[in-house]
């Protein structure tokens, strides 16, 4: 009997805890807590830059401005103890003028103003880097060259526009015919290609 007794009792406390009992009372409100953090994120950048995603597909490149000195020091971040780097960078601009004047099929008059432009800027070089080592560089004597070339071709230039009125084209003449002065402008223009590209190479 006392068993039966001790059984219903501890039903009726199982069913007292687990039913009447639990949490009374109210939830606090998660919002208004987390509404001054929210108002502190920051919001999100709007860029400044196009991000349509359409590029220009054409885009038009200005040529380096070699003879700009603030280019050589400034952009192109050279050691401004070197003024070789610079001197290099003023031929280079002279070397591809001449090469447009070629391509645009130049008077003979322009053609030796360039050359004479170049052949001053060799010389000044060449008395300048006299006792340097830079005279050994291939690129100070490719300039050297091409410089002794632009004075042959100008020279021959000149001396067909004198000489053609009382030469022919055979014998001694045949130097000075258009033919032979063709062949060497586009002789020139190669060695001049040439030296541009390690001019620039050491630049």
């Amino acid at each position: 009997m006392k068993k039966d007794y001790y059984k219903l009792l501890i039903f009726f406390l199982i069913i007292f805890l687990c039913t009447g009992a639990g949490y009374r009372g109210s939830l606090p409100d998660i919002d208004a807590e987390f509404e001054t953090q929210r108002e502190a994120i920051p919001q999100p950048t709007k860029p400044i830059f196009n991000t349509s995603g359409q590029n220009n597909l054409n885009p038009k490149y200005k040529k380096a401005p070699r003879e700009n000195p603030q280019y050589i020091d400034i952009i192109l971040k050279k050691d401004k103890t070197s003024p070789y780097i610079n001197d290099l960078n003023d031929v280079i601009a002279l070397l591809e003028k001449m090469k447009k004047c070629i391509d645009n099929n130049g008077s003979v008059q322009k053609f030796n103003a360039i050359a004479s432009s170049i052949i001053d800027h060799a010389d000044f070089m060449a008395e300048k880097y006299a006792d340097r080592p830079e005279k050994y560089y291939i690129s100070f004597v490719k300039l050297q060259n091409i410089a002794a070339e632009a004075r042959t071709l100008a020279t021959l230039r000149c001396e067909a526009q004198v000489y053609l009125k009382y030469l022919t084209y055979q014998g001694e003449g045949q130097i000075y015919s258009p033919n032979s002065i063709n062949t060497q402008i586009e002789l020139f223009r190669e060695q001049l290609d040439i030296t541009i590209h390690i001019l620039k190479d050491a630049t």
